[in-house]
């Protein structure tokens, strides 16, 4: 008897799990209606749409988490401008940024939570309880500390929140090597539009949209809102895109793969920031180390056309490049710095644990900028915003704030060091790909080290590459 009844147990429970899950999807389903008859009936049919396509989306995004990248990646170049653009453009942006990556994650999670799935999801850990500290205090921060909690909450939802979900999705959803080839095409098309882009800013203004073009500074920043994001955006995708090239049989691959390197090293040129310059060197050494064969031949044969083509057709831009190294004005905008960074050390100095109040820099800066240093006393009119993004996390958050916020890039870091020696050393889905990661992450801690970084697809893209460079380690994760 105890035999026979044994199962029993095991089958009601099963059944009662099923008929649950069945009642919640019912539930689910009749809410949802409900709410997409009320926004029709409020003319609030944008959303009602967004609502109805989501439920399709999400069964996509199960099967296929990674295309949220994908997606994420290649649109949200051209969407930098959406607040003063027009409704549309806000509302694709609301769906793309703000909306598409938490989808991404209950589309990943829920049928892990409710057994209804059989992708077996990895151990989250250390980085991942740092990220959460760093959303938690600085919530807590923006609420009490902030004027507009608001405002700075939407903020902060975008520069932050977003860009982490999309470091979960790259980990949770466990790419192989098959779908980061997917990068390949998007990663070819962002340094191609933008590098065309920059070209024609610089040599034909007039046919890009205004927001295309800074007049102002004459720096070329693409679709990408200043020219540090632009910085990043080729050095990322080229360096992919290099990596790609050099992996593959394809003659003609390679050859393009270096015309794209090319082309994306003068576009960091005609960027004309000199924070992108450094980037870029450093960036370009980083990747002749990775590949110094391919690198010296390379070198050796574009140089002398480099030198050739500046002083024949490019001397506009060469005299430009010139002055925005060498004169009064430059030198001038690079002083004029340095009491905003002193403000930075005092703010931080003055409130070492917890800091200033998120998103506040701004509102006591003045108060603790010195200028007996330097003999640079004539920009005490001068209001400057912060040019280092570390220093203004320090000085807003304190320690709590800055630890918590760059703990799951030491760690990574930690245990790339750690790890190297045993990963594989050729191929695509080598070391070599862990090192164009890192090298990527390396332009953006030099140029977060002098400008404050607000903008969407650069805080995304330092997130992302965290995120790869986790999901490769995993996957060479040894027994």
């Amino acid at each position: 008897m105890n035999k026979i009844l044994s199962p029993l147990p095991h089958i009601q429970s099963k059944e009662v799990k099923q008929l649950l899950y069945q009642l919640l999807f019912a539930c689910a389903a009749v809410g949802l209606g409900l709410l997409v008859a009320r926004l029709i009936v409020v003319d609030n049919w944008q959303i009602a749409a967004v609502i109805i396509f989501s439920i399709p989306a999400a069964f996509i995004l199960q099967r296929y988490p990674f295309l949220a990248i994908v997606v994420w990646l290649l649109l949200t170049p051209f969407l930098m401008r959406s607040g003063t653009s027009s409704s549309t453009m806000r509302q694709v942006y609301w769906v793309i940024h703000r909306f598409l990556p938490v989808l991404t994650l209950v589309a990943i999670l829920l049928p892990s939570a409710l057994g209804l799935s059989r992708r077996s999801l990895p151990r989250l850990g250390f980085p991942e309880w740092m990220m959460a500290g760093y959303v938690l205090v600085s919530i807590t921060s923006i609420l009490l500390f902030n004027n507009d909690p608001r405002a700075t909450l939407y903020l902060f939802y975008d520069r932050v929140i977003v860009p982490m979900f999309l470091y979960l999705i790259a980990r949770l959803s466990r790419p192989d090597e098959r779908k980061i080839h997917w990068l390949f095409p998007v990663m070819l098309f962002i340094v191609w539009s933008q590098s065309i882009i920059g070209v024609l800013s610089e040599f034909s203004p007039g046919v890009l949209p205004k927001q295309w073009v800074d007049y102002e500074s004459r720096r070329t920043i693409g679709t990408l809102v200043n020219s540090y994001t632009y910085v990043i955006a080729l050095i990322l995708s080229s360096f992919f895109v290099f990596h790609y090239g050099m992996q593959s049989p394809s003659k003609i691959i390679r050859n393009a793969a270096v015309l794209t390197l090319l082309i994306a090293s003068y576009g960091i040129f005609i960027s004309f920031s000199r924070t992108g310059w450094l980037a870029g060197i450093l960036a370009i050494l980083g990747l002749a180390a990775i590949y110094p064969r391919v690198m010296t031949r390379l070198g050796l044969v574009v140089l002398p056309l480099v030198f050739l083509a500046a002083g024949l057709f490019f001397q506009k831009q060469v005299a430009w490049a010139h002055e925005r190294l060498t004169s009064e004005q430059a030198e001038n905008s690079a002083l004029s710095r340095l009491p905003v960074y002193a403000a930075g050390f005092n703010m931080f100095s003055a409130k070492p644990i917890g800091g200033w109040g998120y998103g506040n820099f701004d509102n006591y800066d003045r108060q603790f900028q010195v200028y007996q240093f330097l003999n640079i006393t004539k920009y005490n009119a001068k209001d400057h915003a912060s040019h280092n993004f570390f220093l203004t996390i320090a000085a807003e958050q304190g320690l709590s704030g800055i630890i918590l916020f760059t703990a799951p890039l030491l760690y990574w870091f930690i245990q790339t060091l750690k790890r190297f020696p045993q990963l594989p050393k050729n191929g695509f889905w080598s070391r070599k790909i862990l090192a164009v990661f890192w090298l990527a992450l390396l332009s953006h801690i030099v140029i977060y080290s002098f400008t404050n970084m607000r903008t969407v697809f650069a805080l995304g893209a330092f997130w992302l590459g965290i995120g790869f460079v986790a999901r490769f380690l995993d996957a060479h994760q040894p027994e």
